[in-house]
This record gives structure tokens, C-alpha cells and sequence, in this order.
């Protein structure tokens, strides 16, 4: 809805428009629009800088590699809380959303703060296949496959994290393909679930990844012992800041991911 509609306004009422109802979301969108303000990604990026960090990172060749020739981008700010990317075809169907935000990241039991960009959204889909083409199974949860664009996206977030002043990115895969897509530069925090991955995917070395991520959350993987392995969340980092790098990522920490990675054992679950 319009704030300055005509449908919403009451002739010879005073409460033609109550403010009360509006969210801020509401608010910023129509001034911006009423103002004709650029939306800026993070209230700092225009569009043309962001633009500059696609191609720089690789991720605009990657898409047109893949067949979708002069892709647009969009950029939708929302909020503070919301900023959202799009890459689209030239018909602006789309190839690639993010979505976006800066939140103060802290370390359990520690009161240092960290400013860091949450990838809180992403999807990449190869819109040249229709569903009935597509001969290899989807990953656990997709309409269509990726873009294979994970590493350029990546490189984009760095990049923009150096340059927005934030000490990195994390995300919290919600599948296991998503941690190992995402595993070229982020890491578990926690280093029991660092552990437990790198133990899964050493044990199923050379098994299709989408099989195994569907077996995974279709409760198909057990421990060696017969316990029932169950996926769960998990924030995964990636540093910018070589005092968080260290902070984080210290002797410890890896010593334990070993220990875990070589203690665990896990087998699948027959039909």
C-alpha cells in the first residue's frame, strides 16, 4: 500500500492516515521512492559499486558461463536488516538472491564484539533446466540446481566485508551440501561440529554429495555405534580480521576438530 495514495485518504476526516500502521519498512521505501534516492546496499554501496564487486570477485563471467548472457542486477533495501541482492536473466527471472545484513557477532562467554555481514539468504538456480530434464537428483530441498557460482560468491562477501569494515561473514548452513559448498572459506565456530563434518565427509569420501546429503536428512546415517546422526545448525565463519582469525581459529581449536574427525565413524542405513 501507498502511503500518499489516493485510497488512503478520508476527505474532511483527520485521520485520513494513521502513521501508527505504517512499519518502517513502509516508511523508507516511499521516501525513497518520493525522493528518488538511490537504494544504497548498506546504506553505502550504490548499485554501480556493487555492480564492480560482481565482476571483480568472478561472479557475473560465472553466471554468463553458464549460459544466461547480460544478467541484471537489482538491489532491494528493505531495512538496515534486509538488503537484498539479485542477479536476473535479461526476461528478470531469477538467478541469484541474497539477502543480506550486519549483525554484532560475539564468541560464548566472551564480551568483545565483532561486526559481521550474516548471509541470512541464499539461492543460486540453473533456470536453462525444466524439472523434467534433469537427470541427477536435486540437493535436499531445490526446484532446480545450482549455478555452481559458491566460490565467486564467497570471494564477493570478502571482499565487501573489507570493504564495508566488518570483521568477516558467518552463515548457518541449513544442509549438510550447504556447509560443504560453503566449506572453501567458512568453518565451524564450534569445533565438536567442525569435528563431526570434516568426520562425515572423510568417512564418505567418493560418494556422490547429493546422495549423501539426501541420506543425511532422511535420517539414513547412523554412527558407528548405532546412534542415529542428526544434522544441526551451526554458525560457520569466515574471518577478514586477522585478530578475530586468531581469536577464533586458535592451536585448540584445530586440535580438537582433529581428535573429533578421527574418533568418529559413521555408516548408512539401508532401506
Amino acid at each position: 500500500m501507498g502511503i500518499f495514495s489516493s485510497t488512503d485518504k478520508k476527505k474532511n476526516q483527520s485521520d485520513w492516515l494513521n502513521l501508527d500502521d505504517l512499519s518502517l519498512v513502509d516508511v523508507s521505501k516511499e521516501l525513497n521512492t518520493s525522493l528518488n534516492m538511490e537504494p544504497k546496499l548498506f546504506n553505502r554501496f550504490t548499485h554501480y559499486e556493487v555492480e564492480q564487486l560482481l565482476v571483480s570477485s568472478g561472479m557475473i563471467s560465472a553466471v554468463e558461463k553458464r549460459g544466461f548472457h547480460n544478467p541484471i542486477i537489482e538491489l532491494e533495501i528493505l531495512n538496515d536488516f534486509d538488503n537484498r541482492i539479485y542477479i536476473k536473466t535479461e526476461s528478470k527471472k531469477i538467478l541469484v538472491h541474497t539477502r543480506l545484513k550486519v549483525s554484532q557477532f560475539q564468541l560464548k562467554g566472551d564480551d568483545e564484539q565483532f561486526p559481521m555481514i550474516y548471509i541470512d539468504w541464499l539461492l543460486t538456480q540453473n533456470l536453462n533446466f525444466e524439472p523434467g530434464d534433469i537427470k541427477k537428483e536435486l540437493y535436499f530441498g531445490q526446484e532446480y540446481p545450482g549455478l555452481n557460482v559458491l566460490n565467486e560468491f564467497t570471494d564477493f562477501i570478502r571482499v565487501l566485508s573489507k570493504r564495508l569494515g566488518t570483521s568477516g561473514a558467518f552463515n548457518v548452513p541449513e544442509y549438510f551440501h550447504d556447509a560443504v559448498l560453503f566449506s572453501r572459506k567458512f568453518r565451524f565456530i564450534d569445533p565438536e561440529k567442525e569435528g563431526t563434518f570434516r568426520a562425515l565427509v572423510k568417512n564418505f569420501r567418493g560418494t556422490n554429495l547429493r546422495s549423501l546429503s539426501s541420506q543425511i536428512h532422511q535420517n539414513r546415517v547412523q554412527y558407528e555405534n548405532g546412534e542415529p546422526y542428526e544434522w544441526k545448525y551451526g554458525e560457520m565463519i569466515s574471518c577478514t580480521d586477522p585478530y578475530l582469525e586468531k581469536k577464533v581459529f586458535h592451536e585448540s581449536y584445530f586440535r580438537r576438530v582433529d581428535e573429533v574427525k578421527e574418533k568418529l565413524k559413521f555408516r548408512l542405513v539401508s532401506k
